[in-house]
């Protein structure tokens, strides 16, 4: 019986781990942000617009996300980054489109889908150095049109999709 019980106990380790390593060489979406799916980790220190990256919230936005009941705040975001450091982008005050280097992105909304009000950000900006502009592909998303940038210390890993859906 004993013997069962160390063999128990050994197999869960392993189990443990090898979730353990899966977490630290992929990443699982499951917010409609970005396309559902596996994203495998990848070394980056360099970031180029279009690549998708893990990074955690401000301390800001986290209380946000807390007060406005969209989850616990203690998760990291995966968005793309759409502008890096010194491109322009916009958000027209009477239209609310959002555009990146004069490109149209999507919309800006003033209210989430409960009511909840947004930060309203208004105007040109220009991505400073060492920081980036993350959105997301859903234009509901909350993303650098309400948050604005991050900084690259910000960022915990460049991810790839492997199995998206």
């Amino acid at each position: 019986m004993k013997r069962k019980a160390i063999i128990f106990l050994m197999l869960c380790a392993m189990v443990n781990a090898g979730f353990w390593l899966l977490s630290k060489m992929f990443y699982v979406n499951v917010t409609a942000s970005l396309p559902y799916g596996l994203y495998m980790r990848v070394p980056s220190e360099n970031f180029e617009r279009g690549d998708y990256i893990v990074y955690e919230p401000s301390n800001e936005v986290k209380k946000l996300i807390v007060k406005n009941g969209w989850g616990s705040g203690k998760h990291n975001f995966l968005k793309q980054v759409g502008a890096v450091e010194g491109e322009k982008y916009t958000i027209d005050a009477e239209t609310l489109n959002f555009e990146i280097d004069g490109k149209y992105i999507g919309r800006v909304f003033e209210t989430d889908s409960e009511g909840n009000e947004l930060p309203k950000m208004r105007g040109e900006f220009e991505v400073p150095q060492g920081y980036i502009l993350p959105i997301a592909e859903n234009e509901r998303s909350f993303d650098g049109r309400y948050s604005g940038t991050i900084s690259v210390s910000q960022i915990k890993t460049r991810v790839v999709p492997i199995l998206i859906f």
